[in-house]
């Protein structure tokens, strides 16, 4: 099943371009998509990532690589292994738009609210950025205290809901819980709150991402120069004042790129379209111009061949016989 979920999202990515261009359908997709990944990936198979998996791996690496002990749990090797690929590929975005079970639980919630009409709340733009500052300073913290004892780290990382929420299903101490809890209720005001400010595992994967290959969320030559319609409509802020994508903060939830392609709301392709318009319309004002002008000289042409005098002076006198004309000869001779 997670092979098969993988293949899906696979898909998705390589025909990105094709998906967009049909909202509704896109939709559909990446909600059906969160759904999986959050009651199969996270709730049914327990294979939310952790920064934990991080700093065992750097442990491991470090005291003599093995692979036993990445092998026990078949289900997260594969994932992790999935998410190594596509940081290269596609940056971190991937995981955390579309395959972070806590991540899809934010996402989902706080669609629901949106729908139960609950107003979402936005920081200033200068308390959002020192806000992202928060997640790198508890990941460097956590790394400090791995390198210590890798067992402290794993008790202090429980600044991550993921076990409260998606392991043990709620059913421990109730300041887990609360704590949770408060989370999730933050993330029905601002999308994706604990995502975009507190994530140590986000922020892990922010530095292996910086060199990823492809660069497939396309942008305008317009893009922020002057239209900041993306910039003003990403509800995570990833995109800056000059319309740069900011890979480190980006979901890759493609929001962007719909109305990258859409002819009806990206302003530059509006543009473009309305000058298309208008060219077509001359074109065929020209057109209609000059099929009039063919028809009225056809009609003037007609009307002058009707009006045309007849000469009628020999209309009445009988035709010349062949005999009178022979006598009109002899009589002239």
């Amino acid at each position: 099943m997670l092979a098969i979920a993988l293949g899906a999202l696979t898909l998705i990515l390589v025909f990105q371009d094709l998906l967009v261009r049909h909202r509704t359908l896109m939709l559909y997709v990446r909600d059906g998509f969160l759904l999986s990944t959050l009651f199969f990936i996270g709730w049914h198979s327990l294979a939310q990532l952790s920064v934990v998996n991080v700093f065992t791996f750097l442990h491991a690496a470090m005291h003599g690589f093995r692979w036993d002990s990445f092998l026990i749990d078949p289900l997260m090797f594969m994932l992790w292994g999935y998410v190594a690929v596509a940081l290269i590929l596609w940056g971190r975005g991937v995981y955390c738009g579309w395959l972070c079970p806590f991540g899809a639980l934010q996402e989902l919630s706080y669609q629901v609210a949106r729908k139960l009409r609950i107003p979402s709340v936005e920081f200033p733009q200068l308390v959002h950025e020192r806000l992202w500052a928060i997640k790198y300073i508890v990941l460097i913290g956590l790394f400090g205290i791995s390198m210590g004892s890798l067992e402290t780290a794993v008790k202090y990382s429980e600044i991550e809901p993921f076990k409260t929420t998606l392991v043990l299903h709620f059913q421990r101490e109730r300041w887990f819980v609360a704590y949770a809890l408060g989370l999730i209720l933050m993330g029905l005001f601002i999308r994706k709150f604990f995502c975009r400010y507190l994530c140590p595992l986000g922020a892990a994967l922010t530095f292996p991402a910086k060199f990823h290959i492809f660069d497939w969320l396309r942008r305008h030559r317009e893009c922020g120069r002057p239209c900041q319609t993306c910039a003003t409509e990403c509800e995570v802020r990833a995109i800056r004042r000059d319309g740069q994508i900011n890979e480190n903060e980006c979901h890759y939830c493609m929001d962007c790129q719909a109305t990258y392609w859409n002819t009806l709301k990206c302003p530059p392709l509006v543009k473009r379209r309305k000058r298309r318009e208008r060219a077509m319309h001359l074109r065929e004002a020209s057109v209609r111009a000059k099929s009039a002008q063919i028809t009225k000289q056809e009609k003037t042409k007609k009307d002058s061949s009707r009006a045309r005098p007849i000469d009628t002076r020999h209309a009445n006198q009988p035709p010349i016989q062949p005999d009178d004309y022979h006598q009109g000869q002899s009589s002239t001779v």
